[in-house]
């Protein structure tokens, strides 16, 4: 670790302190209700949180963010790279692969196997990977319908009632561990975006999308 600064536990900080990196290093504002559903409030467990200090304060700050997945029928514990800051006076002092490393000495292939997944920025996917990471290249995906018909959707959190009904399983083709009570999770606008879950009204097996809806637009 570099000697001009250190990494503290960041949920041991007033929260108004870490709120107020990501506010700078993100160039928009984080409050209270976010830091609540996201970093306390998450279905499998509160967030690590990581935050360089040096002689003058905090410098960037990181979580690690538990998020389970599935191998078939086998639960795999992990972690999630999530809402990394840092600020201007932090340039080329290493403090963000600084705080990524924190989080990843919680895991061993022999004590904590797991694994530590993030969704990153093109800068921060260069420090991953001076960190040992393996970088995916970006999977494309275009669907066309055959033809275009009339349909009726039904959206809200009744579509995730009936799934949880019908017997089957969340994300079992996307190895993931998504359980109705987690997606209602996902889906809090306390997460500053608009989410839905969605149906067709009339079908043959049970299915399901969450969506991002953004000027009317679906994502």
């Amino acid at each position: 670790m570099p000697d001009d600064f250190e990494v503290v536990d960041g949920m041991s900080l007033p929260r108004a302190t870490v709120l107020e990196v990501l506010s700078q290093g993100y160039g928009r504002p984080f409050g209270e209700e976010w830091f609540e559903w996201k970093h306390v409030l998450n279905p499998w467990g509160p967030s690590r949180c990581y935050v360089a200090l040096d002689a003058d304060g905090p410098l960037g700050v990181v979580f690690g963010q538990p998020w389970h997945l599935r191998v078939g029928d086998t639960a795999v514990a992990a972690s999630r790279l999530v809402d990394g800051a840092t600020l201007p006076r932090s340039v080329r002092r290493g403090v963000f692969r600084t705080v990524v490393a924190a989080e990843l000495a919680q895991w061993h292939v022999g004590s904590s196997p797991g694994v530590v997944i993030a969704t990153a920025t093109p800068e921060a996917r260069a420090a991953h990977v001076k960190n040992g990471a393996a970088a995916l290249e970006p999977v494309s995906f275009v669907a066309r319908p055959a033809r275009w018909s009339r349909a009726e959707l039904s959206s809200g959190f009744a579509v995730l009632d009936d799934w949880a009904g019908s017997g089957e399983r969340f994300g079992e083709l996307a190895s993931t561990a998504w359980v109705p009570e987690a997606l209602r999770w996902r889906l809090d606008p306390r997460s500053g975006h608009r989410y839905e879950a969605s149906r067709l009204a009339q079908s043959d097996s049970p299915h399901g999308v969450v969506h991002r809806t953004v000027a009317g637009r679906v994502r």
